[in-house]
Order: structure tokens, then C-alpha cells, then sequence
């Protein structure tokens, strides 16, 4: 009798677990996504609201973890719990654009994570980062801002595969509308040297 009621009730923990993810996380409308709890970053866009347009996003990029969206050229709407399928189908609809361009913060803390990177990978990230419009001053800089905090998270999580721009965003608490803006603006360096250039 106790194991059928622990077995039920396991049932209904899980049950309730995926029901706050999916709360917490984006869903697919006919033309939106849609943040039925509301966007947790509210600095930008959905500041005051819970909806994105299809129609409002520039490309969705399915190259970062979690996938994002770009806003006015100048934000990224990170599309938490969707998978490349669904953005996939929606691309194929035209109701949006997908990208795959250098995913900068990932080349930034690539150093951060669980793993030893060799000289000649270092060189190669560096490379990529100075063709998308930074010199190696700033990351520099921009590792040392960011390095205490970020080691400190990988001496908890091990972490060894990827950290990228919703990773800084955790470390940079309590964030500010000034650190939320200088994010997205390293985020799209390199959308906004494209849209310069062409």
C-alpha cells in the first residue's frame, strides 16, 4: 500500500516539477513566443510584457544554449526550454530567420570552464574573437571582470562544455540595467559590425 502511494506521489512530484519548468520557460504560439510567467530579465523588450512577436525578432539563433532571439539590433531574448526542432519547424514556416554566427560570450569563457585548452586553442578562440570586432586588450579585460566569479562557479559545477551569455548574466548578480545592456552589446558585436559593413 505505501509503495503505491509513494510510487503516486513520485508521479505527481514530477508531474508538478514539469509544469513549473514549463512555466518558467518559453512556449510556441501561432505567431509569438510566449513567457507565461513573464520574462525574467526586465530590462528590455519584455520589460512589461510577456509576448514576442514573430514579426518583432530579427533571427533566432540556434547556436547558444539556451537558443535566442535578437531584438532591435540590440538584445538578445534568451527562448529558455526550446528545442532546435521547434525553432526548425517555425524557419520553415518563414515565420523567423535562423543564424548560427560566432556565439561570442561562449568564445569569452571558454577559459573558465572545467577543461585545459591548449596554446594553439587559446590562439584559435582569440582569432575568432578579434574577426568579430574586439582587440585583445579588451577581452582581456572583459576575462578579468568576469574570471573570479566564473571559477568560482566552476569549482561548484565542474562544468566543462559551455558557458555563455545567460551563464554571465548569473554571475554578473545583481545585475543592473547598465551590466544587462553591456552584455547584449558583446553578445551582438558582431551583428552590429555586419549591419555597419553591408
Amino acid at each position: 500500500m505505501l509503495f503505491v502511494f509513494q510510487e503516486r506521489w513520485n508521479k505527481w512530484l514530477d508531474a508538478l516539477k514539469l509544469d513549473r519548468r514549463q512555466q518558467l520557460n518559453c512556449v510556441v504560439k501561432d505567431d509569438h513566443f510566449y513567457f507565461p510567467r513573464g520574462y525574467y530579465y526586465k530590462y528590455g523588450f519584455l520589460k512589461t510584457r510577456k509576448d514576442l512577436p514573430f514579426r518583432d525578432v530579427q533571427e533566432v539563433r540556434v547556436n547558444t544554449f539556451p537558443i535566442s532571439a535578437i531584438v532591435n539590433g540590440n538584445e538578445v531574448i534568451f527562448l529558455r526550454g526550446l528545442e532546435r526542432d521547434e525553432v526548425k519547424g517555425l524557419a520553415k514556416r518563414g515565420l523567423i530567420k535562423l543564424t548560427e554566427p560566432a556565439d561570442i560570450w561562449s568564445l569569452i569563457c571558454e577559459e573558465f570552464l572545467d577543461t585545459d585548452a591548449s596554446e594553439a586553442e587559446k590562439r584559435g578562440l582569440m582569432s575568432m574573437l578579434l574577426e568579430n570586432g574586439f582587440e585583445e586588450g579588451e577581452i582581456q579585460q572583459i576575462r578579468k571582470r568576469l574570471r573570479s566569479r566564473m571559477l568560482i562557479r566552476t569549482y561548484f559545477s565542474w562544468e566543462w562544455e559551455y558557458y555563455g551569455h545567460e551563464d554571465v548574466m548569473a554571475e554578473l548578480w545583481p545585475l543592473s540595467k547598465r551590466k544587462y545592456e553591456w552584455t547584449m552589446e558583446v553578445a551582438l558585436r558582431n551583428a552590429r559590425r555586419s549591419s555597419h559593413h553591408s
